[in-house]
């Protein structure tokens, strides 16, 4: 390319961040030649708080990491992956992947440079092939493609074509459409270019470009016509594999170039995560290394885990230090007095059942707030604490636990907003700017009943709709014929191939060259919905899925965070970046924490399907995450467009007196999530576009691990080992609430 300052561009930042980003193939409006997306400078820096882009950075490298390993698996080839064929060879460090913070820019996407590509041309007469090998020198070389006209100067048409095929390799390599072609030399050890004709030494061919497939395009000689396939040989995979082929260790197929059309997806595949931003880290700062004591305090508060017997000396030091001295001298004068008032004649009895209710009630305040990280971490839970460095993180139910606190004090628990209203308010209590206009006070009274009623058919323990939800969604890498880490092609019979992931070029940021990250800042709408823990527990029991044993009151969601912390070290059971163990048919056991991530997703789903076809938004602007430890679930708009208020909008023009809501009534009938294709997709584990599917950039886990089983019955997940059809999560809750408004019922009455 050249080594000159591109031009710019500006398109939507959603645009630049994904179909425009760097390295992208495209063409101007009307399709008048196609050019590559290039990192551009002059972006301005993201506003981002050091917490998140220290996050940022440390998912970019769990996300290098498991794709290296992902990639360099190499399944039936006759030689180990390279570890610089897997991943981009600028995160290596003697052959470790690492990600440096330093080295990244996080940037808002603005515009993005381009220049002309592919440089490969065609006679739109005769078929004459010419091509460019340097941008600085296309307009000169350009002038002269007419001199290489069979006809001569004077009789060439001077008409030409940007060639719209491109050959591309998993490695990430992209070039024009060439009749040259590279091959390995064994005897020198180096790479050689074969750019004339066999047979009479012409080094002009025209491209012949039949209708059909692709495979059937070819270069012929000018002079003896004689025929050249198109085949090319990756520069990167050939320097690598090349030594191998003349021992037979390494597949032809594997360093073979294959001809793409620049406007297919095969051609490009961005790749980025999200994450939620938050204002505070009181709980996030737990996740660090050096907090793992905090941290083991932190979730068994959370979860109910009994606290750690203090003496008086260590009580009276932790309630001094936090400034509440006296509170601790008064109880022990209180505590110390009982015995000589119980030895006391005339003494009421009530008096003294009240002061130990008072003594009972500080150390319980005390235990929930002062003593709160001072308890008792069961092994479980300090092997999760311990161990969590190792986990995926969008799967890391630790992480889960406190991004949830975080939340809930930030957006649940959160204030007004800058205009009066509520950040987050609960649909069964609703505020002014929710309820639908001209209702009187009894039919308001009414449609919250029923909103309330119809949670507890779905088995919501809460429900709310939030105003403020942030989310940074951003890019930093891509690979191009496929978005996996392995590629298969028939000529390579069963293997996988690795494919490369590649960081953008970098850019010049100050004195700096640095890898773009290209970050989109969001602040929309969303539904906050948290599960009731009995009916999970009840469903989980009637399913015969077993939970780990804990002490009583201790929450699910502690005995949750120890089970993925034993199935962690289980190969055919872990959560992997790819869920690639989930892929597989009848393989895992019934097990709490899969089957609870399925049910809390599948019903994410759900909801957004609802949403997408009452709201006017499509089911890719939505997006999710999931808390898996507080049975909780968001689901929220996607986009950096305004928002104009879609879902609380479409909250206030569905409510009705009659039925709550339209979008909870519809929820509840069982038609919302009958499948075309019903039979089929049972079998199949119970998901496919017909249902619950939604467009794989908007799902957390790319479409993996959902079935509407969970909710429903009918069937089970296709990875399930147990067998039997399971029943319902809404056929349980539904039993709930029938006994709840029974046990409500027969209380009135008497």
């Amino acid at each position: 390319m050249s080594t000159m300052k591109p031009p710019t561009m500006q398109r939507s930042r959603g645009q630049l961040a994904t179909a425009y980003a760097p390295h992208s193939l495209f063409t101007f409006e009307g399709g008048s030649g196609a050019c590559m997306a290039l990192s551009a400078s002059g972006n301005r820096t993201a506003d981002l708080s050091t917490l998140t882009k220290r996050i940022i950075g440390e998912q970019i490298q769990e996300y290098f990491e498991a794709w290296a390993t992902r990639a360099g698996r190499g399944l039936n080839l006759r030689h180990p992956v390279p570890l610089a064929l897997a991943v981009d060879g600028r995160v290596l460090s003697d052959d470790v992947v690492r990600v440096r913070v330093g080295d990244l820019a996080f940037q808002v996407p603005e515009n993005v440079g381009y220049v002309p590509f592919p440089l490969a041309f065609t006679c739109t007469r005769c078929g004459l092939h010419r091509e460019c090998k340097q941008l600085d020198r296309l307009s000169g070389e350009a002038a002269r493609f007419r001199q290489a006209c069979p006809t001569g100067a004077k009789s060439c048409a001077d008409d030409w074509q940007q060639i719209d095929v491109v050959l591309t390799h998993w490695s990430g390599e992209i070039e024009g459409l060439t009749p040259n072609y590279r091959h390995w030399v064994a005897a020198s050890g180096d790479i050689r270019e074969i750019g004339r004709c066999a047979s009479c030494e012409m080094d002009r061919f025209y491209l012949r470009r039949p209708p059909g497939a692709l495979a059937g395009w070819h270069f012929e000689c000018v002079q003896c016509r004689t025929v050249r396939p198109i085949l090319q040989r990756d520069t990167r995979t050939l320097e690598l594999l090349g030594p191998l082929i003349a021992q037979n260790q390494a597949l032809i197929a594997e360093i073979n170039m294959e001809p793409v059309s620049y406007r297919a997806s095969a051609a490009y595949y961005p790749h980025g995560d999200r994450l939620l931003v938050f204002d505070e880290d009181r709980y996030l700062s737990l996740l660090g290394t050096a907090q793992t004591a905090q941290l083991e305090g932190f979730l068994a508060t959370t979860y109910g885990y009994p606290p750690t017997r203090l003496d008086d000396a260590e009580k009276g030091r932790l309630l001094r230090a936090a400034g509440r001295g006296d509170q601790w001298d008064n109880h022990v004068r209180i505590r110390d007095m009982i015995p000589m008032l119980e030895a006391t004649p005339n003494i009421p009895q009530e008096y003294l059942n009240a002061q130990r209710e008072e003594l009972s009630r500080r150390e319980e305040e005390w235990n929930a707030s002062v003593f709160a990280g001072h308890q008792q971490a069961t092994p479980g839970i300090a092997r999760a604490c311990r161990e969590r460095q190792g986990y995926v993180r969008r799967f890391d139910p630790v992480r889960m636990a406190a991004e949830h606190a975080t939340l809930v004090d930030e957006k649940l628990r959160g204030g007004q907003m800058s205009d009066g209203k509520e950040v987050s308010v609960d649909v069964t209590i609703l505020d002014d700017f929710l309820i639908p206009d001209g209702l009187t006070q009894p039919e308001i009274d009414r449609m919250r009943s029923e909103v309330s009623r119809r949670c507890g058919l779905l088995g919501l323990a809460e429900m709310r709709l939030i105003r403020d939800i942030k989310v940074c969604e951003y890019s930093f890498a891509y690979t191009r014929t496929s978005a996996s880490p392995t590629v298969t092609r028939d000529k390579a019979g069963n293997a996988e191939m690795p494919v490369r992931l590649r960081l953008f070029d970098r850019v010049q940021v100050g004195d700096a060259a640095r890898h773009p990250v290209l970050c989109l800042l969001q602040s929309n709408e969303g539904f906050y919905l948290r599960l009731d823990e009995a009916a999970v527990l009840d469903w989980l029991a009637t399913n015969g899925i077993p939970t780990t044993a804990a002490l009583a009151n201790v929450r699910l969601g502690g005995r949750l965070i120890e089970e993925f912390a034993a199935m962690d070290s289980d190969p055919s059971l872990r959560f992997s970046r790819f869920l690639d163990e989930y892929r597989r048919e009848h393989a895992i056991p019934r097990l709490a924490y899969p089957y609870i991530y399925t049910l809390l997703h599948t019903m994410a789903h759900h909801l957004i399907g609802v949403s997408a076809s009452m709201s006017g938004l499509d089911l890719g602007s939505f997006g999710e995450h999931i808390f898996v430890p507080d049975l909780a679930f968001l689901v929220y708009r996607r986009g950096m467009t305004m928002d104009l208020g879609n879902l609380s909008s479409m909250w206030r023009d569905r409510g009705d007196p009659l039925y709550g809501n339209e979008v909870l009534d519809r929820m509840v009938n069982p038609i919302s999530l009958r499948c075309g294709s019903e039979s089929v997709c049972n079998h199949r584990g119970g998901a496919c576009p017909d249902c619950i599917l939604i467009p794989e950039s908007a799902c957390i886990t790319r479409n993996e691990l959902l079935s509407r089983s969970t909710l429903i019955g009918r069937g089970a997940p296709r990875w399930d080992a147990a067998g039997p059809s399971l029943t319902g999560y809404y056929e349980i809750a539904a039993r709930h609430a029938n006994a709840r408004a029974a046990e409500h019922t027969a209380a009135g009455s008497t």
